[in-house]
């Protein structure tokens, strides 16, 4: 048995529920949406897509164990069938990483066995998804390390994380892949961070990036492979992902009503643009 995702991790005071997927969303989770548990962390699966539909991770930096990457233990899940994963055929001779959805060196902490468990649990394809090099390898990876170094007090986070699909995803079928695979790259992907500060109060950062050329309305509003903070709204609205009620405050970004034209409001959500630590908000 697995010891995944814990509610309570932040604090015994601070329960911390997993989002719920909503909609298309819901009718399109594996089993009606049943939670895989690993070692420090939890999926949900999208039967549709063969992706995550988000993966939560509990993070102790206090107890973190340094393990060596090997690069040899990717792997099916069993429970969630392989026919249920994308596998290493979609990411062979093309730009794409296998993209980790939980960061391996996240749930490396603990016992050392208990470690080396988790470090292999990550390297699942049901935690891998369809990432561009440039994008696995840049800003989006140094998130989590920042958010880190900058949180001096707190000794552990919870991190959600999952791909952003839409209905015009380009379909691809790797280099040697028939048309009609039904494999879509995902349109972006979502970063929460969960955290209790010094005032014993939960705290949240979110974060997006889109990998995938320009279909949204707003395509105006994001420039390609550049990660922007959001409030947690814009994510749940992103992937039809419907949060504690509680965390949605907790953001330190907003949405908010503006005047457009007829006197007529309109709801605009916060964005910013990081390019560095310093970039990120944080009250």
């Amino acid at each position: 048995m697995k010891a995944g995702y814990d509610p309570f991790f932040l604090s015994e005071k601070h329960h911390i529920p997993l989002p719920l997927p909503q909609g298309r969303i819901a009718t399109d989770a594996l089993d009606n949406g049943s939670v895989f548990d690993f070692t420090h962390f939890s999926i949900v699966m999208n039967q549709r897509t063969r992706f995550a539909i988000f993966s939560a991770a509990c993070v102790d930096i206090s107890r973190s164990t340094n393990i060596e990457r090997d690069n040899t233990s990717w792997h099916f899940d069993d429970r969630i069938g392989k026919e249920n994963q994308v596998g290493p055929e979609y990411y062979a001779e093309n730009d794409y990483d296998k993209g980790h959805l939980t960061r391996r060196k996240d749930i490396c902490w603990g016992e050392r066995r208990e470690a080396e468990r988790a470090n292999y649990d990550s390297f699942c394809y049901a935690n891998i998804a369809l990432q561009h090099h440039n994008f696995n390898t840049g800003i989006w990876n140094c998130l989590e390390d920042w958010v880190i170094q900058r949180l001096n007090t707190a000794k552990r986070l919870i991190i959600l994380t999952g791909p952003i699909h839409k209905d015009e995803d380009e379909e691809y079928c790797g280099v040697r892949g028939e048309p009609g695979c039904g494999i879509q790259v995902p349109f972006g992907f979502w970063k929460s961070v969960l955290y209790v500060d010094e005032q014993q109060k939960v705290n949240g950062l979110s974060f997006l990036i889109r990998q995938s050329a320009e279909r949204s309305k707003e395509r105006c509003e994001y420039q390609r492979l550049v990660t922007y903070q959001v409030p947690l709204g814009t994510i749940a609205k992103e992937t039809s992902l419907q949060f504690d009620a509680s965390l949605y405050p907790r953001n330190p970004l907003f949405a908010k009503p503006r005047l457009i034209a007829g006197g007529r409001e309109q709801t605009v959500s916060e964005q910013i643009p990081i390019h560095r630590a310093a970039d990120i908000k944080w009250s």
